[in-house]
């Protein structure tokens, strides 16, 4: 692709076009760009320069139209799976990547923990890239022959026209709960930004509903194969007490499912993933003996016997995912309950309270800690947070580690540990700072200190 948004990759012959983004204004790196070898410039600031000038109102406009006229026709013709909710989305779509390849599907999978597309992988920024990155991606996964591709859709990236331009075979629908309402400012705004998914769909496509979530029935179409656990079309109908073997009923028939993963929520993610592969014409025996194969996502319910404890790393960054993990986690263990989370910064302030409320509802002991404060004051977030806590069975160490350290000392035996919010990440943002940190090697790290 020979259009960029980024000077540093600009090469000889290359478009640039220069993006007013929400920190950075790309009409600064115009010069750069040209000096990379740039033979375009598309620019909105009324000025001409050696190279090839187009000036335009948007240029954010301006690429996605050029986008879609270059490319959407090709990108289209691929099967494409897009995955939108509160929660599930990732477990559901590297899931449903993991069942085609053990089903020698050629496909790749892009969201919150990267891009994987066969054998490769490549990072990415965002759960939903800008529209640039993800037509790259899309473009390499055609140029890898790659039959479909799995995509989260966030709802700020609905919103933003991240998508603009694709068309989808299957769009899915998890659940929705409380997170962004600093950006949508209400519910309501929230459902319509996941319901842009779903307008579109290709005319053949099929939406795949979470029927027992109370907004499922808003993402209703034409075409939708429904989940849950009661008047659905994929119905679960048995489970074993750790939600971790199940057997659900679809068409007259019984189908039995295992996994490694646990909690009712997970079942959830499961029936959505079964119902985004029946959509794609997978054959539904291929479907069933291949979850208990399967890895769980990175930073998903990693779970870390130490002892006689239990340690989980997961990504639960909202109250409902919270809730599911704690409760999830309830069955695992006859000790104490140990929670290690905090909030980020520069984000939904409302959600705060309600992730302390969790924390002291679900657990016996809690550490609140930093999760990414960006440019708020850690202690602003720590006392949003505090609004939702009546007890005292908790206390404050903002420094992440020293946070982990000590709920790691407090074990006994068989208790639970959890370690909520980071997941998959690699670092602590704060401010223009990022401390390299993984709550999974640092707890790995404190075990291998206590053995020695």
């Amino acid at each position: 692709m020979n259009i960029k948004t980024d000077s540093r990759l600009v090469k000889k012959g290359d478009i640039f076009v220069a993006i007013k983004g929400h920190t950075v204004d790309g009409h600064i790196f115009i010069d750069k760009a040209i000096e990379n070898g740039a033979e375009c410039i598309v620019c909105s600031n009324n000025k001409t320069y050696s190279v090839k000038t187009i000036n335009v109102p948007d240029t954010d406009e301006y690429l996605k139209d050029l986008l879609i006229k270059k490319y959407a026709d090709k990108i289209n013709q691929l099967k494409l799976v897009a995955i939108t909710g509160t929660n599930g989305k990732t477990t559901t779509a590297y899931m449903t990547y993991e069942l085609l390849r053990k089903l020698n599907i050629k496909c790749a999978y892009i969201g919150t923990i990267g891009f994987y597309y066969n054998d490769n992988f490549e990072k990415t920024l965002n759960t939903t890239p800008d529209i640039l990155s993800l037509y790259e991606y899309l473009l390499k996964a055609i140029d890898n022959k790659c039959e479909i591709v799995i995509v989260e859709a966030s709802s700020i990236g609905l919103v933003e026209g991240r998508m603009t331009g694709l068309k989808f075979d299957v769009g899915v629908f998890t659940n929705l709960t409380h997170d962004h309402l600093d950006y949508h400012k209400n519910m309501t705004n929230y459902m319509k930004a996941k319901q842009i998914l779903f307008a579109n769909l290709k005319d053949t496509g099929v939406s795949v509903v979470n029927i027992d979530d109370k907004y499922g029935k808003n993402f209703l179409t034409k075409n939708t194969i429904t989940y849950g656990f009661h008047d659905a079309d994929i119905s679960c109908v048995k489970t074993d007490d750790m939600y971790t073997a199940f057997t659900y009923r679809y068409q007259n028939n019984k189908y039995d499912v295992t996994s490694h993963l646990f909690g009712k929520y997970n079942i959830y993610n499961i029936m959505a993933s079964i119902g985004t592969l029946i959509s794609l014409g997978i054959d539904i025996d291929d479907i069933n003996k291949y979850y208990a194969t399967l890895d769980k996502p990175n930073g998903r319910i990693n779970i870390i016997d130490y002892k006689t404890n239990k340690i989980i790393i997961d990504y639960a960054h909202t109250p409902d995912g919270m809730k599911q993990v704690l409760t999830a986690a309830a069955n695992l263990t006859t000790g104490k309950t140990y929670v290690v989370f905090g909030c980020p910064g520069n984000r939904d302030r409302k959600k705060r309270p309600l992730m302390g409320k969790m924390a002291q509802k679900y657990s016996d002991y809690f550490i609140l800690t930093d999760d990414d404060p960006h440019d708020e004051d850690e202690m602003q977030i720590v006392n949003d947070t505090l609004k939702g806590i009546t007890t005292n069975n908790f206390e404050v160490i903002i420094d992440r580690k020293k946070a982990i350290t000590k709920a790691f000392s407090l074990l006994k035996d068989n208790d639970t540990l959890l370690i909520l919010g980071k997941g998959h990440e690699n670092a602590i943002i704060i401010k223009d700072k990022r401390i390299e940190h993984n709550d999974l090697a640092f707890v790995q790290d404190l075990i291998n200190k206590s053995i020695k």
